[in-house]
């Protein structure tokens, strides 16, 4: 079982492995104050993350009557035990009601989101790769039914004890990502809306969503000027340096962008699958083709972001082949 730490007077995190996932571990945490608890985020939906949650909860002397559970936003490796805490805890839940509406469905094999990203891997020219729903990691390991949850949007007031968060818009590497700064003591969850050793994944979601990446790079701006004594982000070591790291995030975006536009420059009209083979990645794999195909489903949409941002900023456009992919072009 993993450690836990004091990061700062009420708050407190473990570092749960998520193995097998090129994530490594998820950072959970929990607020304490007068009695009550907060957690933030599940981890994925396996018996040994269920193991490490309880764990955690008895050591920190949780009365499950007086904790609420927050979820920053629908990624399995935050909701996955979800309907768990639910069902077999009674702890109450709280999230944005944009990323809930989008994940409400999706413990059902097949339900109209799962049938939507298959229907996108086609459009993206991924046909031949033959990729199978069974291996998203979001559908392996989603939680296992649907469960009640208390809305909490930006701008609305959660108190836990003496806390008083705030929700703030994070949207861009989900719909609808909620984070929670407490202005007195300076302290901001982001979710995954900014980490310190890996980049966060910007996906296409959909043209009703449409272009994810563009909102991301306003929304990281929130937090330059944003008092923060305590940035305490999902995944691996915390971030001492928020503009610093704001500015390599811009620049490895706009690094990717200009990847994606000179391909689209020099060999005309590209699929998105085009695109991401033409991209550099830090993967162990010589080339796109052999990439694990759990990881081709983010690599493609992450490629489909850029190029829908492109498109917003009206540097490319599409079309659609015969046979309904997908074909991008420079403009």
């Amino acid at each position: 079982m993993s450690q836990i730490k004091k990061l700062s007077d009420g708050v407190y995190c473990k570092i749960i492995p998520l193995k097998g996932n090129p994530l490594k571990s998820i950072n959970i945490y929990m607020v304490k104050s007068k009695g009550e608890t907060m957690i933030v985020d599940t981890g994925f939906n396996t018996e040994e993350i269920k193991s490490e949650m309880l764990s955690f909860m008895k050591d920190m002397e949780v009365d499950y009557d007086k904790t609420i559970l927050f979820l920053t936003h629908l990624h399995s490796d935050h909701t996955g035990l979800a309907s768990w805490f639910h069902e077999e805890l009674g702890i109450e839940i709280y999230m944005g009601d944009i990323d809930y509406r989008m994940m409400s469905s999706m413990a059902d094999a097949n339900s109209k989101r799962w049938k939507e990203v298959m229907e996108t891997t086609h459009i993206q020219g991924l046909e031949e790769d033959n990729l199978k729903i069974e291996e998203h990691s979001g559908f392996v390991y989603r939680p296992r039914a649907e469960f009640p949850y208390v809305s909490f949007n930006p701008n609305y007031i959660l108190k836990v004890g003496d806390f008083t968060f705030k929700g703030m818009d994070f949207s861009g590497h989900t719909p609808g990502m909620v984070g929670l700064y407490e202005e007195d003591r300076k302290i901001l969850f982001c979710g995954d809306h900014l980490l310190g050793d890996i980049t966060p994944n910007i996906t296409f979601w959909n043209f009703t969503v449409g272009d994810s990446l563009g909102r991301y790079l306003i929304n990281i701006e929130k937090l330059r000027d944003l008092p923060i004594d305590h940035l305490y982000s999902s995944h691996r070591a915390l971030i001492e340096d928020v503009p610093k790291r704001i500015d390599e995030l811009k620049a490895h975006h706009q690094h990717r962008i200009d990847e994606a536009y000179k391909t689209l420059k020099e060999k005309g009209k590209c699929t998105v699958r085009d695109i991401a083979m033409n991209m550099s990645w830090d993967m162990r794999a010589r080339d796109f083709s052999e990439f694990p195909n759990t990881q081709k489903f983010f690599a493609a949409g992450e490629a489909h972001a850029h190029l829908e941002h492109l498109r917003a900023i009206g540097k490319a456009d599409f079309e659609w082949s015969d046979d309904g992919v997908l074909l991008y072009y420079a403009k």
